[in-house]
C-alpha cells in the first residue's frame, strides 16, 4: 500500500496574522535522486490556504511528463503530456510532442524516461507527485526538471525530503527556483512518515532540535539540498533520526 506523508505547521495568532497581513505565500519543494546532471528544482506547491495548523499531505502517487519548455532560471515548466506511472516502471517517448507509453520494468526504486523519437528531439521532463494541504484538493505537480537529449535516458527516485518557506513573492507552481526566498526548512519523513514544525515570524522554524530537520538561509543553492546524487539509501541512513 502506498505510504501517506504528512507534516503539521503550527503558529500563534501573532504569526498568522503578521503572515496574512503581509500577503505571504507558503512554498514547497520535494527532492529527487538521481546521478544525473542539469536538473532543477520546481515550485512543489504554492498557498495562502494556511492557518495556526496547517496540515501538508502527500502519497506515494506519481506522474512522469515532458514538456517543451527550456529549463531556465524563474521559467515555468508546464507539462506537454503526464502520465500516471509507478517505480520500477519506465515512460518511453515516441511522439513529437512529448506523449509516450508507460511500460513494465525500469530501474529499481526509480522511474525511467526514454527518449525514442525518430528523428530524435530534445525535451524536458520529469516527475509530478500528489500533494493536498488542509484536506483541500488533491493535485499532482511537477516537482524537478530535467533534461531529455533526443537520445536519452533520465532516471530519478523521489525522496521523501521536503523543503518549506514562507515569502511574499508570487511564484506559480512548476517555476525553475534555484534560491531560496527566504528562511525555510528542509524536512527528512524517510522512515517518518509524519512531522510537526512550528513557524515564528520572529524566530524562523523549529521543529525540536531532531537531525531530520535542519534551517535553511535565504539565498541558500537549492539544487544539492533537493536533487541529490546520493542513493535513496545513503540519504536514508544520513537523515533519519
Amino acid at each position: 500500500m502506498a505510504t501517506n506523508y504528512q507534516i503539521s505547521i503550527k503558529m500563534s495568532d501573532e504569526t498568522l496574522t503578521a503572515l496574512t497581513d503581509g500577503g505571504y505565500y507558503l512554498y514547497g519543494f520535494k527532492g529527487v535522486s538521481t546521478a544525473m546532471k542539469g536538473g532543477a528544482p520546481l515550485v512543489w506547491f504554492q498557498s495562502q490556504a494556511y492557518s495556526q495548523s496547517t496540515v501538508i499531505q502527500w502519497q506515494e502517487q506519481y506522474q512522469a511528463y515532458t514538456s517543451s519548455n527550456a529549463i531556465i532560471p524563474n521559467g515555468q515548466i508546464s507539462a506537454s503530456a503526464a502520465y500516471n506511472i509507478d517505480l520500477k516502471q519506465t515512460l518511453n517517448v515516441t511522439g513529437q510532442s512529448g506523449i509516450g507509453q508507460v511500460i513494465q520494468g525500469g530501474t529499481p526504486g526509480a522511474i525511467s524516461i526514454v527518449n525514442q523519437t525518430t528523428p530524435p528531439k530534445q525535451f524536458t521532463c520529469g516527475i509530478s507527485q500528489v500533494q493536498s494541504i488542509d484536506d483541500g484538493a488533491s493535485i499532482s505537480t511537477p516537482l524537478c526538471a530535467f533534461p531529455l537529449y533526443g537520445t536519452g535516458a533520465d532516471v530519478m527516485a523521489p525522496i521523501e525530503r521536503c523543503l518549506l518557506m514562507f515569502a511574499t513573492q508570487q511564484i506559480n507552481t512548476g517555476t525553475v527556483i534555484y534560491k531560496a526566498y527566504s528562511q525555510g526548512i528542509l524536512a527528512d519523513l524517510t522512515g517518518a512518515p509524519q512531522r510537526v514544525i512550528s513557524f515564528d515570524i520572529n524566530n524562523g522554524w523549529s521543529w525540536g532540535g531532531g537531525s531530520w530537520a535542519s534551517s535553511v538561509a535565504p539565498q541558500t543553492d537549492l539544487v544539492p539540498l533537493l536533487i541529490s546524487s546520493s542513493t535513496v539509501t545513503a540519504i536514508s541512513q544520513k537523515l533519519v533520526a
